[in-house]
């Protein structure tokens, strides 16, 4: 039998390394595929894209070691911290991957269950990754996965556009929509590439959340921002003027927010479900 954890356990420092693992922009998208995923039967899965282990871990110990999950990314350091909790959390029907969603190491059909959360919509050729989801999925497998949206923070670009428009350089908001086309596909783009790959789509479910912030400020400093969205923003630009534009926007941003009482971020997202035909 496993370990059964005792109330003393919370003096273990490696309890408390771990016990805080759910990333906050993971678990709302996250949660969707939680509650899409049939448990009815055992399953061989692969998540793509399983980072530090967020929905990876959580669905392995709910479908219980008569399945079997291998996770999928090219980020070692995030592979390193799964394969901590999973030793410390005796789980043990879970195997891990250092490679990307477009040439994946694995053998053809033979997974039941293909899901991703927030992580096919990021590589870098989503026509050939979704090609490899058909490779290794068994006929009838059912894949699952999550994507934002092209309306995501939405006011963060109504403001950076203005900023652009107002006082840099207007055809720069050109390169500002292209950016939102490359990193964020509409529905329609996404259900024509997975049919294209093969995929029968079943559905497409839109749904949404808000981060609400202080202001501006509170937003750019945000740990969140600054480790996934700051860093291409300011790609966009030319450097000479990147500080100058962000701080405008910072400077736009506080000002809506004195007036409105807070900036609320909009994240609108999809969560897809196909099956590969029998």
């Amino acid at each position: 039998m496993k370990k059964i954890f005792q109330a003393g356990d919370f003096a273990n420092p490696e309890l408390a390394q771990f016990y805080d693992e759910l990333p906050a922009w993971s678990a709302p998208f996250g949660k969707e595929i939680l509650d899409s995923v049939n448990f009815s039967k055992p399953v061989n899965a692969l998540d793509i894209g399983c980072g530090t282990g967020y929905p990876l871990i959580e669905l392995a110990q709910r479908f219980g070691e008569t399945s079997h999950f291998t996770g999928i990314d090219p980020w070692e350091e995030g592979l390193g911290r799964i394969k901590s909790k999973l030793r410390f959390f005796e789980i043990e029907n879970v195997t891990l991957l250092n490679a990307k969603a477009e040439m994946m190491p694995l053998s053809d059909q033979q997974y039941d269950l293909i899901v991703s959360n927030n992580g096919l919509n990021n590589v870098d050729d989503p026509v050939k990754a979704f090609k490899e989801c058909y490779r290794v999925a068994k006929p009838g497998a059912t894949m699952i996965f999550t994507a934002n949206l092209p309306g995501t923070m939405l006011h963060f670009y109504e403001a950076f556009k203005f900023v652009l428009y107002q006082t840099v350089n207007d055809h720069l908001t050109e390169a500002v929509e292209n950016h939102i086309r490359n990193k964020r596909k509409s529905v329609e783009e996404t259900l024509s590439i997975i049919s294209r790959a093969g995929f029968i789509p079943n559905s497409a479910i839109s749904h949404s959340f808000s981060m609400k912030f202080h202001n501006g400020t509170a937003f750019f400093n945000h740990s969140l921002i600054r480790l996934y969205f700051l860093n291409s923003w300011k790609m966009i630009l030319p450097e000479l003027i990147r500080n100058e534009v962000i701080h405008r926007t910072e400077t736009k941003l506080n000002q809506q927010a004195a007036s409105e009482g807070e900036l609320s971020m909009e994240i609108p997202f999809c969560i897809y479900k196909a099956t590969r035909p029998c």
